[in-house]
């Protein structure tokens, strides 16, 4: 049962993180405008991937451009208006959906998730529900622009995820212990979704947040955060081909030296 439930919560982490990488970059893009030519739902890069340059892509419409808005003075109005309007409405909706559904999907939750593996036990912090509404609020505070990122989070999305899995083992549904090393590897598989680094999960579960890493926690948490990132990469949501944004590419081979 083991394997099999980091199998689905490292699967299940990195879908979601593809999704929120998907959503958030398409929530940002529509405070500029919409696909016109293939759809509203597709997001600017996507939507460009066949024009030379995305600043004169015939598929993409500005909300002026949508309007009929033909004078450059009022044009650049309507879109900062526009831009404004759409972004405290994501902004405000996110809020919205936090404080009436799930309040404990506000933050990054890093600290909450330090005090549960510590033994403590806080209800609903890791509910079906907090991980809905904390994605869905996620997408639209990233893509209203506000200071906030999509790497804290993760990792309280996938511990989310770790305790709905959980449930469905019975190895797991009725012993908190075994449950808090499910939730080690979760965190070790949020970084790996965050950054695209299962081995620097590992370590930030194993230095940060886990209390308890016996030796078969550090290799069930290693597996689980390469099956996510691994997941996320498949699923591709960058079209640079990219699984993250930032991404160092080396065009050199290690010397022995260096390797030692």
């Amino acid at each position: 049962q083991s394997w099999l439930a980091l199998s689905a919560i490292g699967f299940i982490s990195g879908a979601l993180a593809a999704m929120i990488g998907t959503g958030s970059d398409w929530a940002m893009d529509l405070k500029f405008g919409m696909c016109w030519g293939r759809g509203f739902w597709i997001t600017r890069t996507m939507c460009c991937k066949d024009s030379a340059d995305i600043m004169s892509c015939p598929n993409w419409q500005t909300w002026a451009q949508i309007l009929g808005v033909s004078d450059p003075a009022n044009e650049q109005i309507i879109s900062y208006l526009i831009y404004i309007l759409i972004a405290v409405a994501q902004g405000g909706y996110a809020a919205w959906l936090c404080a009436t559904f799930a309040p404990y999907a506000v933050a990054s939750g890093i600290g909450e998730i330090k005090v549960i593996l510590s033994g403590f036990v806080i209800k609903k912090f890791l509910g079906g529900w907090t991980l809905l509404i904390k994605c869905v609020g996620l997408v639209l505070s990233v893509g209203s622009g506000l200071s906030i990122g999509k790497e804290g989070p993760a990792i309280h999305v996938c511990c989310c995820v770790s305790n709905v899995v959980s449930r469905m083992f019975s190895k797991y549904a009725f012993n908190e212990a075994k449950k808090r090393e499910l939730l080690s590897a979760a965190s070790a598989a949020g970084i790996g979704v965050a950054f695209g680094a299962p081995i620097g999960g590992v370590l930030f579960s194993l230095e940060e947040v886990s209390l308890y890493f016996p030796p078969k926690t550090m290799w069930r948490a290693l597996y689980c955060a390469t099956f996510a990132a691994m997941t996320l990469q498949r699923l591709n949501p960058q079209p640079s081909g990219k699984l993250v944004m930032f991404e160092v590419t080396y065009h050199h081979q290690w010397k022995l030296f260096e390797l030692a």
